[in-house]
Formats: C-alpha cells, sequence, structure tokens
C-alpha cells in the first residue's frame, strides 16, 4: 500500500483536530467537543468571601416568612405579579436583541395575565355546588372536581329536556320521568367525593327544580322517596369508607428515616407555604430577577447570588434555582446541609444551577 494513499484521510483528521482546537481556543461552547469553560470561575471571584451556612439559613427563613404572608393573597394577584414577571423578561430579550418572535409571544400572555387578573379582582363568583366549608369538609382533588362538573352539567341537561321526553313518548308523563332521572341522580350522587351536606344541597336544588313542573302531592312523593334512597346509599357507602380507614389503620405502616424526623416536619412547612408553582415560585425567582442576585432575605442579610461566571441569574435560570429547593426536600435535606463539607458552600440548588452565594461589604 503506497503511504500517500492515506495522507487524504489523515489530512482530514488533522483538519478535524484543528477545527476543534481553534473552538476551544475562541473559548467557544460548541456543544460537541469538551471544553473546560462551562464550569469555569474567573480569576476576579477568587478570594471573595463566601455567605456562611448561618447568613444564608437565616436569609431563608425571612423569604419563607414572606411566601408564607404572600400565599394568603388571592390568585389574581399572583396572575398580575407573573405578568409583570414575564414583562420583565420581555423586556431583557429586546436587550440582548433576541428571539422577537419570542418577545411578542411572552408580552401577549403577560398582557392577558394582568387582564385577567385584573378583572379578576372585581369578581367573586362560585361555581355552583363547589362550596365545601362546612364541618365535615374532605380534600377534592382535581379529578374529583371534574367529575363534579360533568356531573352537574349531564343532570343540567337531563331536567330541562324531561317535558321533551314526555312530548316525544320517551316516558309516559312528567311525574315519571322526574323519578326516573331523581332514582339515578341519586346513585351517581352518592358516588361523588364530596362532604354530605354538599351532597344533601345539591339535592335540593334538585327538589326545587322538580317543584316548578310537580303538583303538591307529586313532589312530596318524589322527595319521600329520593331522601330515603339517598340516606340508604349514603349509608352503605359511609361504612365501606369506615372499614376501608380501619383496615389501614390497623396495618402498621414502613417506618423510615422521613417518616419520624425533621424532614417530615420540614417537608410539612413546605406543603403549607404552597412550595409549588405558586407564590414560592413567583416569589423567589421575581425577587432574585428584579434585586438581580437577591431575595429580600438574601438582602438583610447582604448575601447575593451569582453564576460561576461572576453574572447574574435572568429569569429561567432563577427559576431553575428555585426548582433546586425541591431537589433538596427530596434529597431528605442532605442537599441544604451538604453547604457544610463543599469546598465553595454549594448547596444543592447551586449545583444545579451553577451558582455560588457570596458575602457583600466583607473585608477581603
Amino acid at each position: 500500500m503506497n503511504p500517500k494513499e492515506a495522507l487524504p484521510d489523515q489530512s482530514e483528521a488533522d483538519k478535524q483536530t484543528n477545527t476543534h482546537t481553534s473552538k476551544h481556543q475562541q473559548r467557544q461552547e460548541t456543544r460537541d467537543v469538551i471544553t473546560p469553560y462551562a464550569f469555569e470561575v474567573p480569576e476576579e471571584l477568587y478570594g471573595t468571601p463566601l455567605a456562611t451556612p448561618t447568613r444564608r439559613a437565616l436569609a431563608l427563613s425571612v423569604d419563607l416568612i414572606l411566601v408564607a404572608i404572600l400565599s394568603g393573597v388571592t390568585g389574581n394577584a399572583l396572575a398580575i405579579l407573573i405578568a409583570i414577571l414575564l414583562w420583565v423578561t420581555s423586556r431583557r430579550l429586546k436587550r440582548e436583541k433576541r428571539l422577537p418572535s419570542a418577545i411578542m409571544l411572552v408580552r401577549i400572555l403577560a398582557v392577558a395575565l394582568i387582564l385577567g387578573g385584573i378583572l379578576g379582582l372585581f369578581r367573586n363568583d362560585t361555581a355552583i355546588w363547589t362550596d365545601t366549608q362546612s364541618s365535615d369538609k374532605q380534600d377534592v382533588n382535581a379529578s374529583d372536581a371534574v367529575a363534579v362538573v360533568v356531573f352537574t352539567g349531564t343532570y343540567a341537561a337531563f331536567t330541562s329536556l324531561i317535558q321533551e321526553q314526555v312530548e316525544q313518548g320517551g316516558c309516559p308523563d312528567v311525574e315519571t320521568c322526574w323519578s326516573m332521572i331523581g332514582e339515578e341522580f341519586v346513585e351517581d350522587l352518592v358516588k361523588l367525593a364530596l362532604p354530605k351536606s354538599a351532597k344533601i344541597e345539591m339535592l335540593e336544588e334538585l327538589f326545587e327544580k322538580s317543584s316548578t313542573e310537580l303538583n303538591a302531592v307529586q313532589y312530596q312523593n318524589l322527595r319521600t322517596a329520593l331522601l330515603a334512597q339517598f340516606e340508604s346509599l349514603q349509608a352503605d357507602v359511609d361504612k365501606v369508607a369506615i372499614e376501608e380507614q380501619a383496615k389501614a389503620d390497623a396495618e402498621p405502616e414502613a417506618s423510615s428515616f422521613q417518616d419520624h424526623s425533621i424532614v417530615k416536619w420540614f417537608k410539612g412547612i413546605a406543603a403549607d407555604l404552597g412550595l409549588g408553582f405558586g407564590w414560592a415560585a413567583v416569589y423567589f425567582t421575581g425577587t432574585m430577577v428584579l434585586l438581580r442576585g437577591q431575595t429580600i432575605g438574601k438582602k438583610l442579610f447582604s448575601i447575593k447570588v451569582i453564576k460561576l461566571d461572576g453574572s447574574t441569574l435572568n429569569v429561567w435560570e432563577s427559576f431553575g434555582r428555585y426548582g433546586g429547593y425541591g431537589a433538596g426536600l427530596a434529597t431528605g435535606l442532605l442537599g441544604f446541609i451538604q453547604i457544610y463539607w463543599d469546598p465553595n458552600r454549594q448547596a444543592i440548588q447551586d449545583k444545579i444551577s451553577e451558582t455560588l452565594v457570596i458575602r457583600l461589604k466583607a473585608k477581603q
């Protein structure tokens, strides 16, 4: 084999290597070769004092107190603040001359949220059969709420078409129609995940509507029959629920470190404060952007969050760092405690967002 035949391939390999080396020397993140710049700390940050764990804990405590206060404010105000945050994001994108189409989309969404939030502040409408503030109230999740809405709409349609059913021969008379629909109504009603008082209120609304189409005797017969049916079926449902609860209480629960520890206590506090996509997310993201790396708590204790390159976080980076708090809880608080042994005192949220927490106005 002639050695010269291998020269083109070798030349091509050298050319590719030189290209990678050239990009490397230009300090560009190419996403196709390994570079040392993603986690590099610039020399001007060397020697900058880090925030102590005590200062960070005190600052976070202040922030959580403020979140607890804000959690009592209506969701309409939350929508307005989210809109303001989106508007700030669009202005930053405009200054950086990036993504003009995204800027327009973000601003449209911001305006929609502001208008919706402002209009919502002047409304106090509540959906029918959704007021469950009673002594026997219970939690209703999203799927249960959907079931209630579907139930309400379905039987509202049925009762409004009774006269047409009689005219079309669907049932012999109005009384029979109301009896048939009422029995099905009660059977489905007891299956809903609602307090008994709410179910009775729904049944009373059915009676009220039937009173306009039935005479006094027919109305009383319908009321007596359906109430008896409801009490019987509801008693069966309650009995099953009690038996299931007793069975669950009798079974020993698997014990773990997080069941009987400070971890569970912190998670309970997090749930009470709404540490999800709500006031906490808006607070930690918004203040970090508007105060350029500080929350109100961090500002009080003269500490600041910066990226590894020394710059401040944008909206998406701030939101990503907030998500790190959830990771800290998921790791049983170890993600937070690691600031005691990490060389640069990075907690898990700092690792995720590539940030450092430094102390301001300190002697160097």
